[in-house]
């Protein structure tokens, strides 16, 4: 993807708008320029198509969602806030915006298609910050079987494949606190 200049993140604004509203398969590249207030060649001239498109869009959200929990983390008192700040900025509000969706399945599918690479760029990313947030806690005294790597790695994917299966926001974020309370019982008092 070419840089993100001011004309791009118009159209990726735009995209995201037409991807929520419309579904990712019935928006056309005419729709999301329509919305943007560009010409249709404008969008094809910053991106081949709607795949990076979307993947643009997977990028900007994730980037949005890692500064808006960066910024909750640095006014935070606790571990306990930090993860759920978390899991209120990153798992239940995607959750609630994929299926706000009128194809939320289908958008689903796709992110994973188009956007593996983007989305496992991002992982790294939060596996790495979240990192450093459960060492913290881990330094004040826990005693524990699991590596600080395991512990990681289980708060995340847990968290991230929460959704899967959950019938309403309610029983997601019930399994998302289970997760935190568990990670905390992990890494000790």
């Amino acid at each position: 993807m070419k840089f993100m200049n001011e004309k791009n993140r118009i159209i990726v604004a735009a995209a995201a708008n037409m991807f929520a509203r419309y579904g990712y398969s019935k928006t056309t590249m005419g729709d999301i320029a329509a919305e943007a207030g560009v010409a249709r060649q404008t969008v094809y001239n910053a991106f081949q198509g709607k795949e990076e498109i979307l993947r643009a869009v997977v990028r900007q959200a994730g980037e949005d969602t890692f500064v808006a929990v960066m910024e909750v983390w640095s006014k935070a008192g606790s571990i306990e806030e930090k993860l759920t700040a978390f899991h209120d900025l990153g798992p239940i509000k995607w959750f609630e915006a994929i299926r706000a969706a009128p194809d939320w399945a289908e958008l689903l599918d796709g992110l994973h298609k188009a956007a593996s690479e983007e989305m496992a760029d991002q992982d790294i990313k939060w596996r790495d910050a979240l990192a450093e947030v459960l060492q913290a806690g881990a330094s004040s005294g826990g005693t524990h079987a699991l590596s600080h790597h395991d512990m990681v790695d289980f708060f995340y994917s847990t968290s991230m494949n929460a959704k899967h299966g959950a019938a309403d926001i309610a029983q997601l974020r019930s399994r998302l606190a289970t997760i935190r309370a568990a990670t905390l019982a992990l890494i000790g008092p």
